[in-house]
């Protein structure tokens, strides 16, 4: 048995041994950690990609990068393809880059943040399970625009209706143009995907078709007039003709789909002296007053009377507020721009084509089409009711007792209701209503005298009046009282103008 202070002697030996290596450890732990930690290359177990950049520096992580990443991407190029025509694109066209500063960064910075503790074990995972770091790229968004109007500008085909024209008592047409069109976010979507991948296969440029409107297998079917009209005209009121030949000519070669509406305002346009448009005589509440653009309604009417014949449905008219001589009462169609619009719908199943022309003193509307029901169509107008016009006295004191003058004619108004008359062979099959109108009365007025006359104006009246008495015939020509009308020969457009109609 040893002696107790030998004992204690081997104690402290083994307990400064242990000391001893536990400060050696200590060293060496806090000397490793330290290089570890500052050193100034990137951990082990990172990887850029594919590319491991281990326990490289960022200057040679850069060159090792770039030297595998910049080569492939010179060679990366892709076919666009579409039938005969074909383009080449290079990446390098669109500006691609790779963002390698991005990834460098992300790769030099795992096992770099947070206190010590937290860097040791972050570098202890990095040991137990690699990082990948994304490679991002970057490229220019207009270089790709750029590259999509090109396309486009190759590929691109317009779409063209067929066209219908009649000419010398002939229609011609020309054939429809099937457009075509770039589908464009589809094509970006396939190069974004190939630039991401870097894939090299050939993209077919996706297109879209795009179907005409009016084809010429549809404008054959024109080939009948199934409706038409005219009315007459005077040739020697020069600013109405004009007029007249104006709106007809705006109307003339209309094209009607099926289901198509057309709108005679919006055919013919502002009514102004700008669009050669004339003064001609109009009637304001009764009254001829001078206005730009009168005697278009005759075209208006002309048609409207064209279209139902032609078994059009028709789903906007209005009649004048006064009868006018060119059509029966309940057959007129007026209009007035942004106010008063004559409108029809094509409700058959193929297209219809309007002519419009002037031939002498006449106005015609011709519709073709092709005939869908073997009946004759006509319009038949029953006057429901007369009413009388009042009459108003106005008093001149600058008139003698006895005089009197007409300040405004009276006219007669008119309830009408007007048949749609179907015939076949001859004989009516049917009728139906399809309007009912009113047509306003005119009051009359007239001005009297109140003024008394004086003696020496009596007498000099009188003498005056003698003088001017021709020598009584014996036997004095017969002359015919002229029927009267009960309808006034208006030739003029009728705009009625009131608190509720701005016109």
């Amino acid at each position: 048995m040893e002696p107790a202070v030998v004992q204690s002697k081997k104690k402290k030996i083994i307990l400064w041994v242990i000391g001893m290596l536990f400060v050696t450890s200590f060293i060496a732990l806090f000397t490793l950690a330290f290089f570890i930690l500052n050193k100034n290359t990137i951990y082990p177990q990172v990887l850029i990609e594919s590319v491991d950049v281990s326990n490289l520096t960022k200057q040679e992580a850069q060159r090792k990068i770039q030297n595998m990443y910049e080569k492939q991407l010179e060679d990366f190029k892709v076919d666009l393809v579409y039938e005969n025509y074909s383009r080449q694109l290079a990446y390098r066209d669109l500006g691609y880059t790779y963002l390698y500063e991005e990834a460098l960064e992300e790769a030099y910075g795992l096992g770099r943040e947070g206190n010590l503790f937290k860097r040791i074990k972050e570098i202890y995972y990095l040991r137990q399970q690699p990082v990948i770091i994304p490679l991002k790229f970057t490229y220019d968004v207009e270089g790709l625009e750029d590259v999509l109007l090109t396309v486009e500008g190759h590929i691109n085909q317009e779409v063209k209706d067929a066209t219908i024209k009649r000419q010398n008592g002939a229609f011609h047409t020309t054939k429809e143009v099937i457009g075509i069109k770039v589908d464009r976010e589809a094509l970006k979507e396939k190069i974004m995907e190939g630039i991401e991948s870097l894939n090299q296969e050939t993209i077919v440029i996706p297109t879209e078709y795009v179907t005409p409107r009016i084809v010429e297998e549809k404008l054959k079917n024109i080939r009948e007039v199934i409706g038409e009209f005219s009315t007459t005209f005077n040739r020697q009121q020069q600013g109405r003709s004009e007029n007249i030949s104006i709106a007809s000519t705006s109307i003339n070669g209309t094209l009607l789909m099926p289901t198509e509406e057309f709108s005679f305002n919006q055919k013919t346009g502002p009514r102004g002296v700008s669009e050669g448009y004339q003064e001609a005589p109009v009637i304001v509440n009764g009254q001829l007053v001078p206005g730009v653009g009168g005697g278009i309604c005759q075209v208006s009417t002309t048609l409207y009377n064209a279209v139902v014949r032609a078994n059009l449905q028709v789903t906007n008219r209005r009649n004048h507020s006064l009868p006018v001589a060119y059509v029966p009462l309940g057959q007129d169609a007026t209009v007035s721009y942004n106010h008063i619009d004559f409108k029809f719908a094509n409700n058959m199943e193929n297209p219809i084509y309007i002519e419009s022309a002037i031939t002498g003193s006449k106005v015609f509307v011709k519709i073709y089409g092709k005939k869908e029901e073997n009946m004759v169509i006509t319009l038949a107008s029953e006057v429901t009711e007369k009413i009388e016009p009042k009459t108003e006295i106005k008093q001149d004191t600058n008139m003698y007792l006895g005089e009197k003058k007409v300040e405004r004619e009276s006219k007669k108004g008119y309830r009408v209701t007007t048949y749609k008359v179907y015939s076949q062979n001859g004989k009516e099959i049917k009728r139906e209503v399809i309007s009912r109108d009113y047509y306003t009365p005119v009051n009359g007025v007239i001005i009297e005298g109140t003024k008394p006359k004086s003696e020496t104006e009596k007498v000099s009246q009188e003498k005056s009046s003698k003088q001017e008495t021709p020598p009584k015939q014996e036997n004095p020509p017969k002359q015919e009282t002229p029927p009267k009308q009960e309808i006034p020969p208006v030739q003029e457009d009728v705009i009625t103008i009131d608190d509720n109609q701005p016109i």
